[in-house]
C-alpha cells in the first residue's frame, strides 16, 4: 500500500508504544469472552462470529463515562469523525462511509434516521442514556442481507441491560468544566434499576439528566464553537417470562433535548435553538426451544425538530420522522445447519412542509433467508440473502456470504463478500419536495435510485499467552451515490436537484492488538488506514482521515486503584476544496477509586494538550471540546 508522503509509519507506531490507559484491576485479567448478537442475530464470540466485530462492554463504558453513543465508540477501529458545520456537530463514519450509511439499533430495532434527511444533524446518538446499556456491538461492513436499507458501512446496535433474579442498579453523578476559555461546563446525574416483581414478571428503569454549556468562538463570540446542550431522557419496561424459554416485554424510551447556539444573520447575532422529541415504544416476544427459536417485534421509532430563533429570525421548518415496523425471524437446526427466515414490514413517514400536502410515507417490505453451515469441525460457512421491496424505487437483493476458518485455538481466520443498499430519503424520493430554505433551493427527484456497495474483506485474530494481534483487509465500491445537481443560479440562489451522481472507491485495513504487558497492565492499539476516491474526479473523498489510532494502556494499582492514559490521532484528510486538512493528537488520562463493592468515584482531563482545531485549520467542520477536567461517582447496589 502506497503512504505517499505520510510521515514516517515506524514513527507512527512507536507512538503506540508510548501511549497509555489504566484502568480497575478487573480488566487486567484474562477477558472474558465477548458475545455478539448483531452478526448472525444469535450469539456468537466476537472471534468466531461471521463478521468484523467490536464490543464495548459495560466495564469499558463505566470507564469512559459517555455523554451519548458517539463518545462511547469514538476510537473503535474503522471509526472516523465527520464535521456537520454548525455549533462543533459531528457524526461517526465507518469505514470511510458516512454516518447515513451507518444503521443504528437498539436491541435489534432500529431508530428514526434523520442524517440524510436534516440537514447538519447529529441526532441519532442520544436517544438511550447509556447508563441503560450492556454492550455496544459495532459490525463493520455491509449488513443489509439482516437489517436492509442503511447498512453499507455497518451496524452500530445499542444492547441494554437485562432483568436480574434480583433488584440491582446504580446512581450515577458527573461534573467537568473547561480550564481554558469560557463556557463549556457539564453536569449530568443518572439512575437504573431492574428486578424481579413476581409470578414471572419484572421491571427495568433508567433516568438521565445532563446539560453541557455553550462554548464562544474566541475569534468572534457571537458564534458559538460548540453548541450547547440541555436534555432529559428515560426509558421503562415490563417483562414477562411466559414460560420456559419464552419472553414477552413491552417498553417505552423518551428524550428531550435542546439545544442552542449563537449565530449571524447578515448583521443580526441571535440564539438559534433546535427542540428535540425522541419516541420509541416496543412490543417484542422471544423464544428458544429445543431446535429452534424465534423472535418477534412490533414497534414504533419517532423523531420532533422544531426550530425557534430569537430576535425575530425566520426558523427552518417543523419536521418529523416515524417508522412503524413488525419485524421476525425463526431459526432451526437441521443438521449441521442453522437456518433462519425472517421478514420486515415497515411504514416510513415525513412531515415538512416542502412535501406536497405537508407530508409523504413509503412503505418497505423485506424477505431473509440466512444458513449458518458447519462445513467441518473447523470450518464455518454463513450465506444470506434477502430481498426489500421499496414502494417508490422497487425491490432490491442483498446477498451476503461469509467463511470462518479456526485455524488453531489461538487462530482465526475469517472473510466474506456483502451486498448492501440505502433507499433515498422521502425528500430525494419525491417528485413534489421543494426545500427553498436558507440560500439555496433543493428539489426532489422521482427517478432517483438507491446507493449500493458491493465489499470484500479478509482478516485474522490471534490469541495466546496474554498477547492478541488481530488485521483486517478491506475494499468496498460504492454506487450511486446521492447528492445534489446544479440546475440554475439566479442572483444569489442557486437550485439543485438531488440525483445519483457519485461513485467511490474505499480500501483500507485494520490492525490491532491488546497484550497483557503484567497481571495489572494492559496495552491496546488500534490503527485504521483508509484510501479513498471518489471514481468520478479521480480525487481522495472529503473528510475521511488517511490513519487514526486509539491506544491505551489499563493498570490497576490494587486497594481500588486504578488509573487510565490514552490518545487518540487523526490523521490528514481533504476539505471540499481539496486542501489537506492537518493531523491532530488528543490526550486523555484518568483515575479511579473503588470502594468497596458498591461506590467508584472517576475523575481526570480530556485533551490533555488543549488541542484547539480551529488554530489548526478553518476546514475540519466540527470542534473537538478543549482542555477539561471531569469527575464522575456511581454507587452500585
Amino acid at each position: 500500500m502506497n503512504m505517499g508522503n505520510s510521515p514516517s509509519w515506524a514513527h507512527r507506531l512507536s507512538m503506540l508504544a508510548l501511549t497509555a490507559i489504566w484502568t480497575d484491576a478487573s480488566l487486567a485479567d484474562t477477558p472474558l469472552k465477548d458475545v455478539v448478537v448483531s452478526a448472525t442475530l444469535a450469539e456468537h464470540d466476537t472471534r468466531t462470529a461471521p463478521a468484523t466485530v467490536t464490543v464495548v462492554g459495560r466495564q469499558e463504558l463505566e470507564a469512559r463515562n459517555p455523554v451519548d453513543l458517539l463518545d462511547a465508540v469514538r476510537g473503535e477501529p474503522g471509526i472516523t469523525l465527520t464535521g456537520r458545520s454548525v455549533g462543533g456537530r459531528k457524526t461517526l463514519a465507518m469505514r470511510g462511509l458516512d454516518g447515513k450509511h451507518v444503521l443504528n439499533l437498539i436491541d435489534g430495532r432500529r431508530i428514526s434516521a434523520s442524517d440524510d434527511v436534516v440537514g447538519h444533524s447529529d441526532y441519532q446518538y442520544n436517544w438511550l442514556p447509556m447508563s441503560a446499556v450492556e454492550r455496544i456491538e459495532v459490525i463493520r461492513g455491509p449488513m443489509s442481507t439482516l437489517y436492509g436499507s442503511e447498512a453499507l458501512g455497518g451496524v452500530v446496535n445499542l444492547v441494554t441491560r437485562r432483568p436480574q433474579d434480583r433488584w440491582i442498579g446504580s446512581v450515577g453523578i458527573s461534573g467537568a468544566d473547561l480550564l481554558e476559555g469560557d463556557g463549556g461546563g457539564r453536569a449530568g446525574a443518572n439512575v437504573f434499576a431492574t428486578g424481579p416483581l413476581g409470578a414471572g414478571f419484572d421491571l427495568r428503569l433508567t433516568g438521565d439528566a445532563r446539560r453541557v454549556a455553550a462554548v464562544p468562538l474566541r475569534e468572534d463570540k457571537r458564534y458559538s464553537e460548540l453548541e450547547g446542550r440541555k436534555s432529559l431522557a428515560g426509558s421503562a419496561s415490563v417483562g414477562w417470562n411466559v414460560a420456559p424459554g419464552q419472553r414477552l416485554e413491552a417498553g417505552w424510551i423518551a428524550g428531550q433535548e435542546d439545544r442552542w447556539r449563537g449565530n449571524v444573520s447578515r448583521t443580526k447575532a441571535f440564539e438559534d435553538r433546535y427542540d428535540l422529541e425522541r419516541r420509541h415504544g416496543y412490543l417484542s416476544w422471544r423464544g428458544d426451544f429445543a431446535g429452534w427459536r424465534g423472535q418477534a417485534n412490533l414497534y414504533r421509532s419517532e423523531l420532533d425538530i422544531t426550530n425557534t430563533p430569537s430576535h425575530g429570525v425566520a426558523p427552518t421548518r417543523p419536521q418529523n420522522l416515524r417508522d412503524d415496523v413488525a419485524d421476525g425471524h425463526v431459526a432451526v437446526k437441521l443438521g449441521g445447519h442453522w437456518l433462519t427466515v425472517g421478514g420486515e414490514a415497515r411504514r416510513e413517514m415525513l412531515a415538512n412542509a416542502g412535501l406536497a400536502g405537508g407530508q409523504d410515507d413509503a412503505n418497505h417490505k423485506a424477505l431473509f433467508v440466512q444458513d449458518e453451515i458447519a462445513l467441518a469441525a473447523d470450518w464455518t460457512l454463513t450465506g444470506g440473502l434477502r430481498t426489500d421491496r421499496h414502494e417508490f424505487f422497487g425491490t432490491e437483493w442483498s446477498p451476503r456470504v461469509y467463511l470462518v476458518w479456526e485455524a488453531t485455538p489461538a487462530l482465526i481466520v475469517k472473510g466474506g463478500y456483502g451486498h448492501a443498499f440505502k433507499a433515498p430519503t422521502l425528500k430525494q424520493v419525491s417528485p413534489n419536495y421543494v426545500g427553498a430554505e436558507g440560500p439555496h433551493t433543493f428539489l426532489g427527484n422521482a427517478d432517483i435510485k438507491p446507493e449500493t456497495s458491493d465489499s470484500i474483506e479478509i482478516g485474522a485474530d490471534w490469541q495466546r499467552a496474554g498477547l492478541g494481534l488481530r488485521g483486517v483487509l478491506f475494499h468496498t465500491r460504492v454506487e450511486d451515490l446521492i447528492t445534489y445537481r446544479l440546475l440554475s443560479v439566479v442572483g444569489p440562489r442557486r437550485t439543485y436537484r438531488y440525483d445519483n451522481v457519485n461513485r467511490a472507491r474505499v480500501s483500507g485495513a485494520e490492525l490491532g492488538l491488546r497484550w497483557q504487558v503484567l497481571s495489572a497492565l494492559t496495552w491496546s492499539a488500534d490503527l485504521t488506514l483508509l484510501r479513498t476516491e471518489d471514481r468520478d474526479s479521480g480525487r481522495e473523498l472529503v473528510a475521511r482521515p488517511r490513519e487514526s489510532l486509539a491506544s491505551r494502556v489499563d493498570w490497576g494499582a490494587g486497594a481500588g486503584w486504578s488509573a487510565r492514559l490514552g490518545l487518540e490521532h487523526t490523521g490528514r484528510q481533504r476539505d471540499a476544496t481539496g486542501e489537506r486538512v492537518p493531523r491532530y493528537t488528543l490526550w486523555h488520562m484518568s483515575v479511579a477509586k473503588r470502594f468497596g463493592k458498591s461506590v467508584t468515584m472517576r475523575a481526570g482531563v480530556e485533551n490533555l494538550t488543549d488541542v484547539r482545531l480551529a488554530e489548526k485549520s478553518a476546514a475540519f467542520g466540527y470542534a473537538e471540546r478543549g482542555r477539561t477536567l471531569f469527575a464522575s461517582l456511581r454507587t452500585d447496589f
